[in-house]
């Protein structure tokens, strides 16, 4: 009887205590929780108004991008002329129009000519690939592989490809309510 009390003494402490050690999951779920106050959005800018397309490679790229979206039903483009002379000889200017499909998408939109601002795609949590802790100055560094989600159709015009993923080192907290990501939690 006295040996089930002892160890009933020795067991009871060590399973109460939870560990304060930040793992992988415990460090997704933090980021997880800041990602919905605060969503890491990214952005593609659209002219809108008249623009003009030369004939060099990346203008060209972009128009393929802009006739893609008016063939999807996002945006309106007319040809108002193709340039015959000069230094920028056979470069077309187009009006550009935002249609209403595209609307639910667009962050900005200019009363009359300039740049929109549409909604390309958010990231999300793909998983945390290490959790490295300092004691010594309660913290933790966290090394984070993103992945994009809500991929909208105006991601094409985005800098950053969504399909690529995206790693980043992340600095938690350690307080005594817990490990602590963003100041909300």
């Amino acid at each position: 009887m006295k040996n089930y009390i002892f160890l009933l003494f020795i067991l009871v402490p060590l399973t109460s205590c939870s560990s304060d050690n930040l793992s992988n999951s415990k460090a997704e779920n933090l980021i997880s929780d800041c990602l919905k106050l605060n969503p890491e959005q990214r952005t593609s800018h659209i002219t809108i108004g008249k623009a003009t397309f030369r004939n060099n490679e990346n203008d060209q790229k972009l128009l393929a991008k802009y006739l893609k979206l008016s063939d999807d039903g996002y945006l309106e483009l007319k040809l108002v002329k193709t340039i015959t002379k000069g230094w920028n000889k056979g470069a077309k200017e187009y009006s550009i129009n935002l249609k209403e499909k595209a609307l639910e998408y667009m962050e900005e939109v200019p009363e009359i000519s300039g740049n929109a601002i549409a909604k390309a795609f958010n990231y999300e949590v793909s998983e945390v690939l290490e959790v490295h802790e300092m004691p010594s100055v309660n913290t933790a560094t966290v090394k984070v592989n993103y992945k994009a989600s809500n991929i909208t159709p105006f991601a094409i015009l985005s800098r950053k490809d969504p399909s690529d993923f995206w790693v980043k080192k992340l600095t938690f907290t350690k307080t005594s309510n817990g490990w602590k990501y963003c100041d909300n939690f």
